[in-house]
């Protein structure tokens, strides 16, 4: 399902901490019928793919979620956007503007989401107890180890949310409780990583995604 392809690329779509991505998921337009300047420059670059792939299921889930008044006002407000995002076009550096604007609209549905969901089914649980990531990776590369136990929790919670969707009996629900709760995560460890000092700021961010996955991982499995 497209669904599953875009959760597995997710995490390239909004961590702007890490390293560049070693690969993308494919936009959410039809690169082969790109027209526009900026649909040109999405199929080209993978960090703007992924970022295009992360943010049309995001808005479609903040839209299913809230009233009639606030889905018309989003759609608006998306209808704005796009005329922000093909403007890049007269920047300098085009593809950083594109990003930008990227980022600045994901920020504000994720944030969007979490309050819609917060209290609800996607709503992650405490981090379970243990040794905390940042005990974990206490050696010089502290950030380079955060993101290694990410991306193996990461595959975990891919795989576990693989199987839950295949045993549900409405796999859809299922992938969209998923991406709605990716949604949460991700704007409550940029709130928390907000609130760090700002040389500890990325490493707060990805410390907070591996708790936070690794309680939805045991949480999955109860």
């Amino acid at each position: 399902m497209r669904l599953r392809a875009v959760l597995a690329a997710m995490l390239m779509s909004v961590a702007f901490t890490a390293s560049e991505p070693a690969g993308a998921a494919s936009p959410s337009f039809d690169c082969a019928k790109a027209s526009s300047w900026a649909e040109k420059q999405i199929c080209g670059d993978d960090k703007l793919s992924a970022l295009d792939a992360w943010l049309s299921p995001l808005f479609n889930q903040v839209v299913q979620r809230v009233g009639a008044k606030d889905a018309d006002a989003l759609k608006t407000q998306r209808k704005a956007w796009f005329k922000a995002r093909n403007d890049c076009k007269t920047q300098a550096d085009g593809n950083a503007c594109l990003a930008q604007r990227y980022q600045e609209f994901i920020d504000d549905l994720e944030h969007r989401l979490a309050a819609v969901v917060g209290g609800g089914g996607a709503q992650a649980a405490a981090p379970p107890t243990g040794k905390s990531p940042l005990d974990q990776c206490s050696s010089d590369d502290k950030q380079a180890c955060l993101e290694q136990l990410l991306d193996a929790d990461e595959t975990k919670l891919s795989a576990a949310e693989s199987d839950a969707a295949k045993n549900a009996k409405d796999g859809d629900k299922v992938e969209a409780s998923d991406l709605a709760w990716r949604g949460y995560r991700n704007a409550e460890c940029k709130r928390r990583s907000a609130l760090a000092d700002a040389d500890q700021s990325a490493g707060v961010y990805t410390a907070c995604l591996i708790d936070l996955t690794r309680a939805r991982l045991t949480d999955l499995k109860m």
